[in-house]
């Protein structure tokens, strides 16, 4: 699966040194039934899932403030890779240094290199901020530069994360228009899930 830069659309800098944009989309609400059982399916297998899907939660803690949404790759005229729109919002819409936040994503696809690069520099420069990543597949994770990436998101203190049953279970109660109707799990999740944790493991090691 390939996903063109997004980067240098990045074209302003916050207080602190991070890079972001102002020409970024805003989060959706949530995601239809069919797009979660397509996109965050965690085959071996997935070159024609194009798309990244990248559900989140954000909250403030001094007040307990919540957000939750959804970013999906932004496309012309201004690419944004998902993580990359966030991180855009983020900076525009709700980050304060005098404020701490924890952040939860929920992601079809694990960050590419590019993108993990840039989340590392923006946890390096915002402490006050925590960033929990569970993810349902590992993008490239064959190439040296996917190890390396994911280990400089968790040198800068991020926590990265297989979707299990229970994590794909949370991500459709919270973000999917479900209709009240129950997480049917697809053949062999268990056994996928599995898959990717040991290679995560090797990956980190």
């Amino acid at each position: 699966m390939e996903r063109s830069s997004g980067r240098d659309w990045l074209d302003e800098c916050c207080p602190r040194g991070c890079k972001y944009t102002s020409n970024y989309r805003g989060p959706m609400k949530g995601l239809f039934q069919k797009a979660f059982y397509f996109h965050f399916e965690n085959l071996h297998y997935a070159d024609h899932r194009r798309k990244t899907f990248l559900c989140f939660e954000v909250t403030r803690l001094q007040d307990n403030k919540f957000r939750k949404g959804m970013f999906i790759n932004q496309v012309g005229p201004y690419r944004l890779h998902a993580e990359l729109r966030f991180l855009s919002w983020f900076h525009d819409s709700w980050l304060c240094p005098y404020a701490s936040y924890e952040v939860t994503w929920y992601m079809s696809w694990s960050p590419c290199e590019e993108c993990m690069e840039e989340l590392a520099a923006f946890l390096a420069n915002h402490r006050n901020v925590t960033l929990t990543i569970y993810v349902a597949r590992l993008y490239y994770y064959q190439e040296p530069t996917c190890g390396e990436g994911l280990q400089a998101l968790l040198n800068e203190g991020a926590s990265v994360n297989i979707m299990f049953f229970r994590d794909f279970l949370d991500c459709w109660r919270r973000f999917v228009y479900n209709g009240n109707e129950y997480f049917e799990p697809w053949p062999h999740l268990h056994q996928n899930s599995l898959k990717y944790f040991h290679i995560l493991e090797e990956l980190l090691e």
